[in-house]
Formats: C-alpha cells, sequence, structure tokens
C-alpha cells in the first residue's frame, strides 16, 4: 500500500535538537534516496546506450522508509518531557501494529491540521476548537474520546427569568420536551448574556444552536464569567436571556444572594451533551485498513498503565473510548453555525 499524502524524504525523528522541526510538508529533506542507474546495454553494431536513471519504489506506509507520523502536541519549541513521550509512545504503537511509527513535532494546529489532511500526519490529539476546523477541512476520521466522570461530553443551558420567558425543559425528569426551533424561539430579536469569546457552554455552543436554527437575536454581551451572567438575569440589568454550563445556578453565592433562584431564573431549554472533551484522530488520507491498525494499537497501548500515562500526558485523553465520526457531528453543526474565526480560536 502506497502512502497517499505528498511523499516523505526525512523524517524529523524527536531528539533534543528538535525544536526546529515541523511536519512534513515543511520537514527539511536532506537525505534524498538517490535514482539507481542501469548499466550500459549493448546494442547492434557494438554501440552502448545511455544509462536510464530507474526511480527507486516509495516504501509501503509503516515501513522504515515511509513510516507512520505520530504528531505531538503543536508547540513552537517541544520540550524536553514532551519529545521523551512522543518517542516512547511511537515505540509503543509500533510494538502493538507491526507499523513502523515515528513522532513529529508540529509548530502550530494550523499546520498539523494541513498535514492531517494531506496524509503528511497520521495520529494526532485536538481539543474541541481545532477538531472542528479538522473535519471542516475533511482532514480526519474519529479513533477515540476522552472520557470524565463516565461521560464522554458535556451540555450547556440556555436561561432566563420564569417571569418573561417560557421553559421547555423538565427539570425532574432532565430532558426537554419541546424541539429546539420552537423552544428558542422566543429568543428572536432578543438581547443574550454570554461568557466569554472562547467558552463552548457559555457562548459558541448556545450561539451556535440559534444560528443552525436560524433564530436572529441581538448584539450579545459578554459578562466574562457563568456566575455573572446568572447573576445579570436576575437583576435584570443587561439582557433578556443568557447561557451557562449545567448548572451555574447551583453557584453558592448566588444561591446565597437570591434563596429563590431556581424559581426566579428557568432553564428555557437544555443544550445535550455535545461538547467533547479532547480526543484522538486519524488522518482521512490514511487507507482503511491501515486506520483499523492503528485503532486497535492505540486501544492495546492504552490498556497498559505506561501507554495509558503517556497518551494523558500527551494529549490529556483519558479513560477513552471509541468514537466515530457520527460522534462529533452535531457539535461540529453547531459551531460552525456560531459564525467561529478559525483565525482567532486555532492557532
Amino acid at each position: 500500500m502506497s502512502h497517499r499524502g505528498q511523499p516523505i524524504a526525512v523524517i524529523c525523528i524527536l531528539i533534543a535538537a528538535l525544536s526546529a522541526c515541523a511536519l512534513p510538508g515543511a520537514l527539511p529533506s536532506t537525505t534524498e534516496t538517490p535514482a539507481t542507474a542501469s548499466p550500459a546495454a549493448t546494442v547492434e553494431g557494438g554501440g552502448a546506450v545511455t544509462p536510464t536513471d530507474i526511480p527507486t519504489p516509495q516504501p509501503d506506509l509503516g515501513e522504515m522508509g515511509n513510516p507512520i507520523l505520530l504528531a505531538l502536541p503543536p508547540s513552537q519549541v517541544a520540550d524536553g518531557e514532551t519529545i521523551a513521550n512522543g518517542q516512547q509512545l511511537a515505540a509503543l504503537l509500533t510494538e502493538q501494529s507491526g507499523l513502523h511509527v515515528v513522532a513529529v513535532a508540529p509548530s502550530s494546529y494550523t499546520a498539523l491540521i494541513e498535514a492531517l489532511r494531506i496524509g503528511n500526519a497520521h495520529v494526532a490529539g485536538l481539543p474541541p476548537y481545532p477538531l472542528v476546523k479538522a473535519y471542516a477541512q475533511g482532514a480526519v476520521t474519529a479513533a477515540f474520546a476522552s472520557t470524565q466522570e463516565d461521560a464522554a461530553a458535556y451540555g450547556a443551558q440556555f436561561l432566563a427569568r420564569s417571569d418573561r420567558f417560557e421553559s421547555f425543559f423538565d427539570e425532574n425528569a432532565g430532558r426537554n420536551f419541546k424541539e429546539p426551533p420552537e423552544a428558542l424561539m422566543q429568543f428572536s430579536g432578543k438581547k443574550p448574556c454570554w461568557t466569554t469569546t472562547d467558552s463552548l457552554s457559555g457562548y459558541r455552543l448556545p450561539a451556535g444552536a440559534l444560528g443552525a436554527y436560524q433564530i436572529p437575536v441581538q448584539e450579545g454581551a459578554f459578562l466574562q464569567s457563568h456566575f455573572s451572567v446568572v447573576r445579570a438575569l436576575l437583576l435584570e440589568s443587561v439582557c433578556d436571556f443568557g447561557a451557562t454550563y449545567i448548572d451555574a445556578r447551583t453557584f453558592p453565592v448566588l444561591s446565597d444572594e437570591f434563596p429563590r433562584i431556581m424559581e426566579e431564573v428557568i432553564v428555557v431549554w437544555q443544550i445535550p451533551a455535545l461538547i467533547p472533551y479532547n480526543g484522538l484522530f486519524l488522518s482521512s488520507a490514511l487507507p482503511a485498513d491501515v486506520q483499523a491498525q492503528l485503532r486497535n494499537a492505540l486501544a492495546q497501548v492504552a490498556l497498559s498503565d505506561e501507554g495509558r500515562q503517556l497518551i494523558q500526558s500527551l494529549y490529556k485523553v483519558e479513560n477513552m473510548v471509541p468514537v466515530e465520526d457520527v460522534f462529533y457531528a452535531e457539535f461540529v453543526r453547531y459551531i460552525t453555525a456560531s459564525g467561529a474565526d478559525w483565525d482567532s480560536l486555532v492557532r
């Protein structure tokens, strides 16, 4: 099987001097395999033909001259511990998969995503915003998601005053009883309170839900914290509705100041658990059989204490569970609909 991305002339193996190394495509090429000249052939009349260059065949993907590239977390300067951990994890994956794996150090998520897209990086860990950009560019396929408290994702909620808006969320059953367009339409033309521009639960996902269902709202006020959003709703001083993590109303200082907070501020609609934690991804340019080998190798490596600790240390992925692309589909749709500025969110 041949490498589907741009051929790699030289692989930057992680050593102490790696800080200047980038992913293939930007990797320095210093040791290209020379072409082999054919011996002179005798022709009728005693003459000789000029030797013809015969290119050396490209090694199959996963062989020594064309390895699987394990991308470390992007950094302008890779530190010694990251380098050592990357080398060790690459060695474990080599042992488990039978494929030759080496670690490389991208300088940015933008460079990493492009390398994944064209097949010049093959295994990577991605946090939420970069994974959305990677899917938007068709660069990756899902492998494993991280879990916290047995959940691989978390949600958000739309809040408003009970005397101004209607709730379509059953607090006792913990579920919505109306579809989002009907529940959220009451926010049309209203002013939201958000937390920060990079907050997933306090801005991006809720704004994306409104965008996905084409519900126009006024320009939002950014109050910098979930606590401030809830308090602003209680005081009716800034906005009509807001969005927070689940459930920001239980913040102790708020309940002390506003004893009836749970009655006065209601959950209008709860966004399901769509926000993922960090995950492990494979290049979409990889052949299906190689993807299967790498998924199996990652699963086996994670069974050992050493492998689990390496994956957690490098990619902040713990208690990993296998997932398919559909797991991220709705999250990607909402974040894309939020009008995300990739230049500011993904570097």
